[in-house]
């Protein structure tokens, strides 16, 4: 990664080249800098970039445990009854996602296939819902007026009853507007196949799922260790590298400072598809005036840091959302010896802290309460709340 155009040297962390498409979020976006793959490096693993990918949202290394998307939906199944606790999507590479045994999760690779599984039967059908929650609204637009005329002939002592149970009514109202036919309307992206298309199509079914409530936790790996899919993005028009004549992601990640300027467009346009998830979940109004992504929280993280060492130290992770107003958002957070350090902050040397205790801090802004994740470096960053 080109550092330089990732990590703000102002308290906005949209103001590089590679988060500007997130700028128009900014207020809903934490960029937290100074984490280290800590397991990897004091187990010898400094360098082995390639074989981090499991660590990501585990916290550990030689052995496995289960990821953080894993843990919250498992929780989350205890008391929510889900179609899809947990969705596990893959549009390049391998999953990310484990159980607590170690074992990966299958990962959906087709977005058709995904929109059919999730909303075909044995489920509801789209006009069927909506058709119920038209019954609901016109039941409650009767209830209204009737109670408000029967109550002005009543005592007070009945008046204040009657108007409990017409805020009651008012709730569900602002419940099914802000949750129901207004939002929860599938629209079928179709089953693109080509990679640029595939990431839209992936993002426009989660944020379907999280407006009908079929889910609560999502994993979603756009691109694994050596680049997206067959190594290319020839849509973004970068030119040729080593001969590719595609501009393969994978080389230019290896030629390090010399391939920064290539590099930062590959960088920016991921955080293009970031930007458009988000946007999809923040046009959703829920209840109380906030958004879907007002009331989540998607991380984003790699599995390396330099790639042409590939480096496991000074770790990128973006925040967006602020998971119910728990996470203050809008800031960078330095952590670690970064925190106190100027200027190029993010310059190699510096000691982070153990990326384990940013996931122990997600399952504690997710109600899942935890002083540890993963193998070893408990604790949780407080500078996130």
């Amino acid at each position: 990664m080109a550092r330089t155009a990732f990590y703000s040297q102002t308290d906005d962390p949209t103001a590089t080249t590679i988060m500007q498409p997130l700028a128009p979020l900014k207020s809903k976006v934490t960029v937290v800098a100074g984490l280290d793959f800590k397991g990897m490096l004091d187990g010898g693993g400094q360098y082995a970039g390639h074989g981090a990918y499991p660590s990501m949202f585990t916290g550990t290394y030689k052995t496995r445990g289960p990821s953080i998307d894993q843990v919250v939906s498992t929780a989350v199944a205890k008391t929510v009854n889900l179609k899809k606790p947990l969705l596990n999507i893959a549009v390049a590479g391998g999953s990310a996602s484990f159980r607590e045994d170690g074992t990966s999760n299958t990962a959906e690779t087709q977005v058709g296939r995904l929109f059919t599984t999730l909303f075909s039967s044995p489920g509801v059908a789209p006009a069927q819902v909506s058709a119920v929650l038209a019954r609901r609204k016109s039941i409650i637009d009767y209830l209204k007026p009737e109670l408000s005329t029967f109550a002005a002939r009543r005592g007070s002592e009945d008046q204040r009853k009657i108007s409990a149970h017409l805020d009651s009514i008012r709730q569900i109202e602002t419940s099914l507007s802000a949750t129901g036919g207004v939002s929860c309307t599938p629209v079928n992206p179709g089953a693109p196949t080509e990679y640029q298309m595939a990431m839209k199509g992936f993002s426009d079914v989660v944020a379907l799922a999280l407006r009908c409530d079929l889910t609560r936790a999502v994993s979603i790996t756009w691109a694994a260790d050596g680049g997206s899919g067959p190594g290319a993005l020839p849509f973004l028009n970068i030119g040729a590298n080593n001969g590719s004549g595609l501009g393969d992601v994978h080389a230019i990640a290896h030629q390090g400072p010399g391939g920064y300027a290539k590099k930062i467009v590959i960088d920016t346009w991921y955080i293009d598809q970031l930007a458009y998830l988000a946007k999809a979940l923040d046009a959703t109004i829920e209840g109380g005036g906030k958004t879907i992504l007002d009331s989540s929280l998607i991380v984003m993280g790699n599995d390396m840091c330099e790639s042409s060492l590939h480096l496991v130290a000074g770790l990128p992770f973006v925040l967006v959302g602020s998971a119910g107003g728990a996470l203050k958002t809008g800031r960078t957070v330095k952590v670690g010896s970064w925190a106190t350090a100027s200027g190029d902050y993010w310059a190699s040397g510096r000691t982070g802290v153990p990326h384990n205790q940013l996931l122990a801090s997600i399952s504690n802004l997710m109600d899942v309460p935890a002083t540890s994740f993963g193998v070893g470096y408990p604790g949780t960053l407080t500078e996130l709340a």
